[in-house]
């Protein structure tokens, strides 16, 4: 009898594990799923407002995901933010709002090249986003939402002043 109950609950809890396991599975499966989508479409919309004709759309990469998983917190300290910065090409996940203000901006600066280079410098928003060359990605969605002040410069296309941040993604391959 004793054996038959210590059976059957060890039946139940892998049972159990096994199906909470496959959800956490599924859920990530559906982030990748949505966050591809996501920037996809935000970069499909930024190469249509700005002229962009070689934009490559982006597979999903898990070896990407395991270099962003690194970078688990944004609220990066000094030098771990710099060593991010140096060698990999990132995009915090931003809300939509501030997208969709840069794309509105393109569109209206399609012809004002060199209005739109302006915003390609160093501490851009979007830059490593909306590299046309890179073709893979991979993010860590971050636990918790985080909030992060919005560049200064933003103030051109945005009066978006803070942003929510659910995640970082890296692109490769490197220019």
């Amino acid at each position: 009898m004793h054996v038959s109950l210590a059976l059957s609950t060890v039946v139940l809890l892998f049972c159990a594990q096994s199906a909470f396991s496959s959800r956490v599975v599924k859920r990530n499966e559906d982030l990748r799923h949505q966050v591809l989508g996501e920037l996809n479409e935000f970069r499909a919309k930024y190469a249509d407002a700005a002229q962009v004709s070689n934009m490559n759309e982006l597979t999903y990469d898990l070896e990407l995901e395991k270099v962003a998983s690194q970078y688990n917190s944004c609220h990066l300290d000094r030098d771990t933010w710099k060593r991010l910065e140096h060698n990999e090409m990132n995009y915090y996940l931003y809300k939509k709002q501030l997208e969709n203000d840069f794309v509105e901006y393109a569109a209206f600066h399609r012809n004002d090249t060199e209005e739109l280079k302006k915003l390609f410098g160093n501490e851009d928003l979007f830059v490593a986003a909306l590299q046309p060359n890179v073709s893979k990605v991979g993010c860590y969605h971050f636990p918790n939402l985080c909030v992060h002040k919005i560049w200064s410069r933003a103030a051109i296309f945005t009066d978006v002043k803070l942003s929510t941040v659910k995640g970082l993604c890296v692109f490769g391959p490197k220019k």
